[in-house]
């Protein structure tokens, strides 16, 4: 049996549409991949930079922690030992409740809600991924100048939950350095969950807008209750993200001005 032979003009013909779907395909993915790259970089560069900046500054964190204590004292915010207390006396599987509730109720709603947005809605994603990276800067600045041991860290009135009643994984020394223990303030934990309770909350599904209510409110008395953050940790946590949405409105309106003064040239 003979096999019909290919003219030469006809070769290329069967290349290209290899070539060009190769292309395509790879046309297609690489904005996924420098979004990734882009959020990616900057969390690692946000952890890096805070880990070269801690230093020796373990006194300097101690010090701050006894000053935030008389400062909510003065003001009469002190409810973190009461909270503790409270929790802990009513049930075991309370304190279990918020270990896990701080653990779970971070990234892995953080993420899912940032996908979801990113495939249905990529201009809200923009904007509300350009508040998390404003986040990222204003943080950084906060530990530089104000490093703060956190609650569980002090002997006395606190209580290291997660050390004390589980999950012990995350209490152990190979967790522990992959964050910087002494950037209590602000609590990202609390300002992103605001964040991302903002985005819920505009959804305009019911139970979406509920979500957006319970999640900061959850994520307040988990890192009240679990010893990782003073309340004011909390406030710092709102204004910087109160700060960032500012930040990125500015950007945008500014953003917005330079493309119609672009645009009025050519419409001339």
């Amino acid at each position: 049996m003979y096999s019909r032979a290919i003219p030469l003009h006809r070769i290329g013909d069967f290349a290209r549409p290899v070539t060009s779907g190769s292309l395509t395909a790879t046309r297609a993915v690489a904005p996924h991949v420098a979004e990734l790259a882009l959020v990616g970089g900057a969390y690692l560069t946000y952890m890096l930079v805070r880990w070269w900046i801690s230093g020796d500054i373990s006194s300097v964190a101690f010090d701050n922690a006894e000053r935030i204590v008389e400062l909510e004292r003065g003001l009469g915010v002190f409810w973190e030992p009461a909270w503790q207390r409270w929790t802990i006396d009513s049930a075991d599987a309370l304190v279990v409740f918020f270990n896990w509730a701080y653990i779970l109720t971070f990234y892995p709603i953080i993420v899912t809600a940032s996908v979801i947005m990113y495939v249905k809605s990529r201009h809200r994603y923009r904007y509300y991924r350009n508040v998390v990276l404003l986040s990222f800067v204003f943080a950084l600045a906060a530990f530089a100048l104000f490093p703060l041991a956190p609650p569980r860290m002090l002997t006395g009135e606190f209580v290291d939950t997660v050390a004390s009643f589980g999950p012990s994984f995350y209490a152990s020394a190979e967790v522990a350095d992959y964050y910087n223990a002494f950037a209590a303030m602000p609590s990202l934990h609390f300002g992103w969950s605001v964040l991302f309770g903002v985005v819920f909350f505009n959804t305009g599904s019911r139970v979406l807008r509920v979500l957006g209510i319970v999640y900061p409110s959850l994520m307040l008395f988990s890192i009240i209750v679990t010893g990782n953050h003073y309340f004011l940790d909390a406030v710092g946590g709102g204004v910087v993200i109160v700060g960032s949405f500012g930040a990125a409105h500015v950007a945008r309106r500014i953003a917005r001005k330079r493309v119609r003064a672009r645009r009025r040239p050519l419409a001339a």
